[in-house]
């Protein structure tokens, strides 16, 4: 047998320790770094771990959140009627859009009614689109009202109320108090003056938001005399909205509502400038009966009411500051003109024509409205220390017991107690 050929003797340590390591032939110094440096993470892995921890947590907070605004509930209406909800869009041919003349004035009125019994949807808050950055919530959050349900029926129709949301508001931010006034016979016409509601969807791919200022063009150095008169220009333009909704209505009346709406004989309320321009309504038409005013400056909006019953319930503050106007140098500031100003308008319509006045001790602008009822800011601005169910509660015995009396010539005692002053 052949001999392989040698070139040398042979390396018996080397046969026995194996094939060298391709590390073997790399620095001792290159060695030692990879080793030390295994285990460790770079800042860009850090970075990414942390992203991920965070995203995780907030996938969990969400889940949560929904879960808990779902438990969520507004209070219960306290009538014998489900209760029903629609939103229509209505254009007003006859009259330009103030803020874009080309197009014609167009505003959005959702509808609280008394329903028959029905297995349409439970009705959300708020539609998607009109919610703000504190209101992102709002549409996951679910009412006591269906859907498009069908009008109940009943011998006699039911009375319809025109509500003003304020300034800066939106339709549905006293969706409680529309409930439980549905849930009793009534319809609930909330209605969104584009330009001045928070948002507005008119169409699919249509939505303005709030861009007028509440103080006017002058801003915050306007005189009190030109912030009347820009008032009272918008004045009129929502009382346009309002009886020109109130005509859709009735011409809606016989066909989509079954003749059960009773256009007239009229209540109107609101919040803030709602509630004045639900005043504004008295004695310009005689489909409107009575209006109440909640926590609403009044000016220019008494000027057409003569023997109209109406209401005001006001935050406490409203008196304390009627007294302290008597202890200020006149003129005063704008503020205080304004104020003077309106409390002369209230105290000669009242003694005039009679009235009541309600004072809610520990209520504030906002507790007028649902957002003392809302999760997760019901305490967010302008609320009170008074507690939010009692403040509804007061809030819905006082606006039906008015109503039922002057439109349904039904006797009813307003709220009374330790939280409540009247003055008729």
């Amino acid at each position: 047998m052949a001999t392989p050929p040698q070139d040398g003797p042979l390396d018996t340590q080397a046969l026995k320790a194996g094939p060298a390591h391709p590390a073997a032939n790399r620095p001792a110094a290159d060695l030692e770094r990879r080793r030390r440096g295994r285990g460790r993470l770079t800042l860009f892995q850090l970075f990414r771990w942390f992203l991920l921890g965070v995203a995780a947590w907030l996938l969990i907070a969400i889940v949560i959140g929904i879960i808990a605004l779902n438990r969520f509930a507004l209070p219960a209406p306290t009538g014998t009627f489900p209760v029903g909800t629609t939103t229509l869009t209505l254009t007003d041919s006859s009259r330009p859009e103030p803020n874009d003349p080309a197009s014609r004035r167009t505003v959005v009125v959702q509808l609280w009614y008394p329903a028959a019994a029905s297995s349409n949807s439970i009705a959300a808050y708020q539609r998607w689109r009109e919610t703000t950055s504190t209101t992102f919530y709002t549409p996951l959050l679910h009412t006591h009202s269906r859907t498009d349900a069908p009008i109940a029926s009943a011998p006699t129709p039911f009375p319809v109320l025109l509500f003003g949301p304020r300034w800066g508001g939106d339709r549905t931010q006293n969706t409680a108090l529309a409930e439980d006034l549905a849930s009793h016979g009534y319809v609930v016409a909330a209605i969104d003056h584009p330009y001045i509601a928070a948002r507005v969807q008119l169409e699919t791919d249509r939505v303005i938001d709030g861009v007028v200022a509440l103080e006017g063009p002058g801003g915050s150095n306007a005189t009190a005399q030109s912030r009347i008169a820009f008032w009272n220009t918008t004045l009129n333009l929502w009382t346009a909205d309002d009886l020109f909704v109130l005509n859709q209505l009735a011409a809606l009346n016989s066909t989509r509502f079954h003749n059960q709406l009773d256009t007239n004989h009229v209540g109107a309320f609101g919040h803030s400038f709602g509630g004045a321009a639900s005043f504004s309504l008295l004695g310009r038409d005689p489909r409107i009966v009575s209006a109440v005013n909640l926590d609403g400056w009044t000016f220019g909006a008494l000027d057409a009411r003569t023997t109209q019953p109406m209401m005001l319930i006001d935050e406490q503050a409203v008196a304390d500051r009627e007294h302290e106007l008597l202890t200020l140098p006149q003129p005063g500031t704008a503020e205080d003109q304004l104020d003077r100003a309106d409390n002369a308008a209230v105290e000669s319509s009242l003694a005039r024509f009679g009235g009541y006045r309600i004072y809610i001790r520990g209520s504030q602008h906002m507790d007028f409205s649902d957002q003392p009822l809302l999760p997760p800011l019901r305490r967010l601005q302008y609320t009170g220390p008074i507690r939010p169910a009692c403040m509804h509660e007061i809030l819905r015995q006082s606006i039906r017991a008015f109503f039922d009396q002057t439109l349904r010539n039904q006797p009813a005692d307003l709220p009374t107690g330790p939280d409540v002053t009247i003055e008729h």
